[in-house]
């Protein structure tokens, strides 16, 4: 495996600015021909502590940065300013880890968008002021499934029995709520 794809610290304001950058030291960029017999895909992209602020630009940017954009199972975007995830993150079904924490999220519906990461196993959001909101890790817990450590901890029977007693509860007042609508 290669090692990371490293943008950090490279004060990016867009991830497209990433394509006039030189990665740091140890990384391979697509177009640099490979050695015979090398066969090191790139699986992880670092863009941490820049001022990106969107990842609408995300599929250009990695298919011209690395060989086989589909093998990318790491991001990390820790240090941004995000405020909003973007279905871009969705056209790289083997990813395992993603880092956000440390942005600008604040709605949990954008962790909503994450669900169709079936192989996500590892996620931060924490820095973000969405970790703020009532239900935070019950919320995300509920909606990924599938993740085994949330901010850095590892993910507990208790907690998965709480995000889905968290689930049941906001399911029934979602219903009361519009069977209360329906009456007025």
């Amino acid at each position: 495996m290669a090692p990371p794809l490293d943008f950090s610290f490279k004060n990016l304001a867009t991830l497209t600015d990433s394509l006039e950058e030189e990665p740091r030291k140890g990384t391979k960029l697509k177009d640099v021909p490979l050695q015979e017999g090398y066969t090191d895909i790139v699986t992880a992209v670092r863009y941490n502590n820049n001022s990106i602020h969107e990842l609408g630009d995300l599929v250009p940017s990695i298919t011209s940065l690395v060989v086989n954009p589909a093998a990318i199972s790491w991001l990390d975007f820790s240090f941004n300013d995000i405020t909003q995830l973007d279905d871009s993150l969705l056209q790289f079904p083997n990813m395992t880890t993603l880092y956000l924490h440390g942005n600008q999220l604040m709605s949990l519906n954008e962790v909503k968008r994450l669900s169709g990461l079936p192989c996500l196993r590892t996620l931060t959001l924490h820095g973000n002021p969405l970790e703020a909101l009532d239900g935070y890790r019950q919320f995300v817990l509920g909606t990924l499934p599938s993740l085994k450590q949330l901010d850095f901890s590892s993910v507990t029977k208790q907690d998965r029995a709480d995000a889905e007693n968290w689930k049941k509860l906001c399911s029934k007042k979602m219903k009361m709520s519009k069977k209360k609508k329906v009456a007025e």
